[in-house]
């Protein structure tokens, strides 16, 4: 409870005051809510519609859009002298020659290379000395680069991003090469389907390995007007004519042309934000570039972004793998996803229900014993009203559906990393009906897009211990940042003892990729840390 950072006459201190004078005050509270709530449900739905006519355009068509986009069109229009990305194309290989230098690389592998302005450039003009390998969906881009940039240092293939290592490995390529430098460079990552960009950066950091590097760079949204009236109106035979008021989001600096050529342009804080839904954490956005270390800096038009695979706690992936999906359906079935309290299985239930049953039982028996803590310190006295929540890895989203059915959710926000839990999580949310009153987010609970102190509770139920102690203090940060002054964290986690014998937990760490696991001692100077008091 961040009750160290009540003011004085907060809610709970004037409900003793005068008891009834807050029954009124609650009684309107809840009517202007309502209404609130309503409007918030309007915008969500304004928003939500634009977004899937976006990605229906971005999933359906895009993907078409760029194989059919002729190669000579596209690099004049981007290489040309007088182009606004020049010299952004320029700093992107000096940038990538000092970080190869630099990092002692083996080679350079471009993913979505397009017309090889970049490595094709930086072989044909000797920026580097090590081989450089260009790979693109588009096989026209892949003749133009052979055709453009020929060299036994530099070579093209048609290639699914998708299925990087695989194709790595059929070349022998990860026979040949130890510390590869793995870039995606010019905003193509946001070209990719949204569904697949995940997927892509967790073959980035296979790829990579254990030495290597990754580096991904975007467009700067500072930069987004510029660019609408110097590139895209000025290159309108290639991205489609468009309205500036009509076709132009501007809040979000979103371009969705009738032709369907689509770009959106982020800021640094929202590539940190993206980077870490994909579980990626990279933490330090810097003035000057540190190159072989994991961060984030601006340049020219772009914003590069460092990061290997210590930047990764490699949650996603794995819940994300058809192993691990169908090992949890199997065992914890389709609505939880966290540890049972067996210890209060009755023996009439160990001698009458089955194994799978016990493990549903105790699963049941373990949120029900975290709904009786939320209502008694959330609703003293026995109040009766609802509560803003955030679950931090929700998972299936089993806990906060019971909270629904129970009458304790006003507006319920799930986050997880897992990109396959979400999609099951939001079909179960439309079986009950409970859609509309709980929103999933496919974000990491390192940086969530839920506004400064807007919960009253923020809730997880054996998720955190994946993140790592480190990590583990960033959880509870923000959790601190999103809680109301009052509000609680009540969670619980599999955690280890202060003192442990480090052989014996070495198959547990390697289990779910750790070193370590968070302990009480940790989570409580977290959360002291955070202005959290009033411990149990």
């Amino acid at each position: 409870d961040p009750s160290a950072r009540s003011p004085p006459g907060s809610p709970s201190s004037v409900i003793d005051a005068n008891k009834k004078k807050v029954q009124s005050i609650i009684a309107n509270a809840k009517k202007e809510s309502q209404q609130r709530k309503r409007e918030e449900e309007r915008e969500r739905k304004m928003k939500e519609n634009m977004c899937n006519v976006m990605e229906e355009k971005k999933d359906d068509v895009e993907r078409e859009l760029w194989e059919k986009m002729a190669p000579m069109a596209w690099h004049n229009s981007v290489a040309s002298p007088d182009s606004i990305f020049n010299e952004t194309y320029k700093i992107t290989r000096d940038v990538l020659r000092d970080t190869a230098s630099r990092g002692g690389y083996d080679v350079i592998i471009e993913v979505g290379c397009g017309t090889g302005d970049i490595i094709g450039e930086m072989n044909t003009r000797q920026l580097v000395k090590i081989p450089c390998i260009g790979v693109d969906i588009n096989p026209d881009f892949i003749a133009f680069c052979k055709e453009q940039h020929p060299s036994d240092q530099c070579e093209f293939h048609v290639a699914d991003a998708i299925k990087l290592v695989e194709w790595w490995q059929s070349m022998g390529f990860h026979l040949k090469y130890k510390k590869p430098l793995v870039i995606c460079v010019n905003n193509t990552l946001n070209t990719m389907p949204l569904e697949l960009r995940g997927a892509f950066v967790d073959e980035m950091l296979d790829l990579a390995g254990p030495d290597g590097l990754c580096l991904v760079t975007y467009w700067n949204g500072n930069f987004f007007s510029h660019a609408l009236v110097n590139y895209y109106k000025k290159n309108q035979p290639l991205c489609g004519t468009f309205d500036l008021h009509e076709h132009v989001d501007w809040d979000n600096r979103i371009l969705v042309t009738p032709s369907n050529y689509l770009t959106h342009w982020q800021t640094p804080i929202e590539v940190q934000s993206l980077l870490r839904s994909y579980d990626v954490d990279v933490p330090n956005i810097e003035k000057t570039p540190k190159y072989c270390h994991p961060h984030i800096h601006c340049a020219g038009l772009a914003i590069f972004a460092w990061f290997d695979q210590q930047s990764t706690s490699k949650s996603k992936a794995y819940y994300d793998s058809d192993d691990a999906q169908k090992f949890y359906n199997d065992i914890w079935g389709e609505d939880e996803l966290h540890v049972g309290r067996y210890d209060l299985l009755t023996e009439q239930d160990r001698k009458t229900l089955t194994l799978q049953q016990q493990v549903f039982r105790a699963e049941e028996l373990h949120e029900q014993e975290l709904i009786k803590l939320i209502k008694s310190h959330t609703l003293p006295g026995n109040t009766d009203h609802s509560l803003r929540i955030v679950d931090l890895g929700c998972g299936y989203g089993g806990l906060m559906r019971r909270l629904w059915k129970e009458g304790l959710v006003w507006k319920a926000t799930g986050c997880d990393i897992s990109g396959k839990m979400c999609e099951q999580a939001r079909r179960r949310n439309v079986d009950i009906g409970a859609d509309k009153d709980i929103d999933i987010l496919e974000q990491s609970y390192l940086q969530v897009s839920v506004g400064d102190e807007s919960a009253d509770l923020v809730i997880s139920m054996d998720a955190l211990l994946h993140a790592g102690p480190a990590r583990q203090r960033k959880a509870v940060l923000e959790a601190a940042r999103m809680l109301r002054p009052g509000g609680w964290m009540i969670f619980s986690d599999i955690m280890q003892g202060e003192t442990v014998n480090a052989e014996e937990m070495q198959p547990i760490y390697d289990r779910i990729s750790l070193s370590k696991m968070g302990t009480i001692k940790n989570y409580q100077e977290a959360l002291e840390a955070c202005g959290f008091t009033n411990f149990s």
